[in-house]
């Protein structure tokens, strides 16, 4: 019988958030250590169409989003709110990159997703009594992210 291969599930625990106004190989600030949720999440819409005949589901337009959730740091000059809000302000399209294993380099066994996102407002304060204060951003992409299996250049 032979031996079944050994898997390798994707544990996030090293993973690398990185925004930015330009392109993915420079001007990107890493925001791991402040971050404890990275998504990208497309949206699938659905037309359905009724007949006589009966119902039939089409899909429709994929919507990307860029969702996370940072922990909020007004101190650091490289922290939540120094990146956060110049992208905000300035209202252009920004860069994200992210991946895996931050210790590792972008390739096919770690691979990267990069593309443009829409900065909206957030929520710069909130949380509990005791707890951290979170920053939670869900951003448009324009398009679709594009995936690498090399670093960018």
């Amino acid at each position: 019988m032979a031996t079944p291969p050994t898997l390798s599930h994707v544990i996030l625990d090293n993973a690398s958030l990185q925004l930015g106004p330009g392109p993915a190989s420079t001007g990107l600030t890493e925001l791991a250590c402040y971050a404890n949720h990275v998504e990208l999440s497309p949206d699938v819409s659905t037309t359905t169409l009724d007949t006589f005949c009966g119902s039939t589901d089409y899909p429709g337009v994929v919507k990307w989003s860029l969702i996370t959730t940072l922990y909020q740091s007004f101190d650091t000059p490289g922290g939540t709110e120094a990146v956060l809000e110049p992208l905000v302000e300035a209202g252009d399209p920004c860069t994200f990159l992210i991946y895996a294993y931050r210790d590792k380099p972008i390739g096919p066994d770690n691979p990267a997703w990069t593309g443009t996102v829409v900065p909206q407002p957030y929520a710069p304060l909130n949380g509990d009594a005791g707890d951290a204060s979170e920053v939670d951003i869900e951003w448009s992409l324009i398009g679709a992210p594009t995936k690498l299996v090399a670093p960018p250049t």
